[in-house]
């Protein structure tokens, strides 16, 4: 119902925003040169700037896409946010022409100044202008309003408009049809039943009506589309996806006649975010094996003689993608025949020789996995692949553990980046590591892999507590 208005509404903003940065560009480039406070070199192109700026601000209408839902009742935390994204781009586009016409006329502290004048407009703008749109566009078509629903869903429903009110401007919930042995606990009068649908929309003079898919058959619901057609009424189904999903955030998809419904957003799912991250992977896992690998390789081997005579690799079957089996690499650290190899190490275990405790704290026993990468079989960043026995064990105790399998397993993840490693003693441990292992693979994304990969490099020189 509000897919058109939402698209309306970051357009026209956008729109604005654009138009609020070439006015206030024109505006400061006058008021310094009035002022005196900066002297423009003859040279210099303001019209490539100007033209700049316009190129900026579709840019920074594209990055609106994200914040459509609560655009129109931004607090202010979610006004400097946005924001500061969107001076982020424009700094970006105005110095790339700096740099790529290496431009020694234009003003440096000219720039500045306007981006930091910008910062504040765009604030009040992002606060202030979104909800105006709106009201003008939106407030002044007025759609009396009957809504069809078990009288369960009813308030529910209403409340869900009132909290979109820059959407829902114009239209106007008079009242209710439903059975009338099922009273509801809402302020909306009940209005009669399915029944008096015609004699319903009549003596109210009601042009819209929104029904619950749940409450009406097929049949049921071609009646009601006709009887509203022939009265000049809008009709809209909806359905409370919610009520089979409880409190829990869902995606829903619409492709043509179907409407899929998941319980988590997988921006893994977009091909060019899958190009991206195997990119990455690329860039850092190839200087790794060719330069780090080699060396290292050669130093575990020569300890390994001296201290724990065996293999140099200890391999073993993990799940990966889909639950897809694959042989992942890792320096041996323990000693050949310790047994009890599905058993997590703890501290002091006495399985693990000396230069191999070394290695596991430091997480260079996992540096063969970079291999594994380069395969295809894992990422850098990522959920760390268990053993296949504790994959077992660990569903028990979470439901939702194999979800972490919607991803490629990592090398690190951002549970590792935020310390939690080692052996898991207790089920308060596991939770908090898939919690995190399913925040990745709701809300992955290029920088959140970079923060991981620079968290966990900073733990090979300080190890965690639970390193070991």
């Amino acid at each position: 119902m509000f897919k058109d208005r939402q698209q309306g509404l970051v357009y026209l903003h956008g729109c604005t925003l654009a138009i609020t940065a070439v006015v206030l560009f024109l505006t400061w480039g006058g008021f310094v040169n009035a002022v005196g406070w900066i002297e423009f070199s003859k040279h210099v192109n303001r019209d490539l700037y100007l033209l700049a700026t316009v190129c900026a601000g579709l840019w920074v209408q594209q990055g609106l896409r994200g914040y459509s839902e609560k655009l129109g009742c931004l607090g202010w935390g979610d006004a400097i946010r946005l924001s500061r994204q969107q001076i982020g781009r424009i700094a970006i586009v105005l110095f790339a022409v700096v740099v790529v016409t290496k431009d020694g006329n234009i003003s440096r502290t000219f720039l500045i100044g306007y981006l930091g004048v910008l910062a504040g407009a765009l604030i009040i703008a992002n606060k202030y202008f979104p909800p105006l749109i709106a009201r003008l566009f939106f407030g002044a078509r007025g759609m009396r309003t009957v809504v069809i629903a078990p009288a369960k869903e009813v308030e529910g429903f209403v409340k869900w408009l009132r909290q979109r009110p820059h959407l829902a401007g114009g239209i106007e919930v008079i009242g209710w049809i439903g059975d009338a042995d099922a009273p509801a606990e809402t302020t909306l009068p009940r209005l009669g039943t399915k029944r008096d649908v015609r004699r319903v929309l009549i003596e109210h003079d009601a042009t819209q009506i929104l029904v619950s898919q749940a409450n009406l058959t097929a049949e049921a619901a071609d009646t009601v589309s006709e009887i509203a057609e022939q009265l000049g009424c809008r009709v809209r189904f909806f359905s409370n996806v919610q009520q089979f999903f409880g409190e829990r955030a869902v995606r829903v998809e619409h492709e043509e006649n179907y409407t899929f419904v998941t319980r988590s957003d997988e921006p893994l799912d977009h091909p060019l975010n899958q190009i991206q991250k195997r990119l990455l992977d690329i860039v850092v896992a190839l200087p790794v094996v060719v330069l780090i690998f080699p060396p290292l390789m050669l130093m575990v081997w020569c300890m390994q003689r001296i201290q724990s005579p065996g293999p140099l690799f200890h391999c073993q079957l993990r799940s990966g993608l889909n639950r897809r089996k694959f042989l992942i690499f890792k320096f041996r650290t323990m000693n050949v025949n310790h047994g009890q190899e599905s058993r997590q190490a703890g501290k002091n275990d006495a399985r693990i020789y000396p230069f191999g405790r070394f290695l596991r704290r430091a997480s260079l026993d996992e540096i063969p996995q970079f291999l594994n990468v380069l395969l295809g079989d894992m990422s850098v960043s990522g959920p760390r692949p268990h053993l296949l026995e504790h994959d077992e064990q660990f569903a028990k105790v979470v439901n939702f553990y194999h979800a972490r399998h919607f991803v490629k397993p990592g090398i690190t993840g951002l549970a590792q980046s935020k310390g939690f490693r080692g052996e898991i003693s207790e089920p308060s441990l596991l939770r908090k590591r898939i919690g995190y292992d399913m925040l990745y693979i709701k809300r992955w994304s290029l920088s959140l892999d970079l923060q991981i990969m620079a968290a966990t490099v900073r733990h090979v020189f300080f190890p965690p507590s639970s390193a070991y």
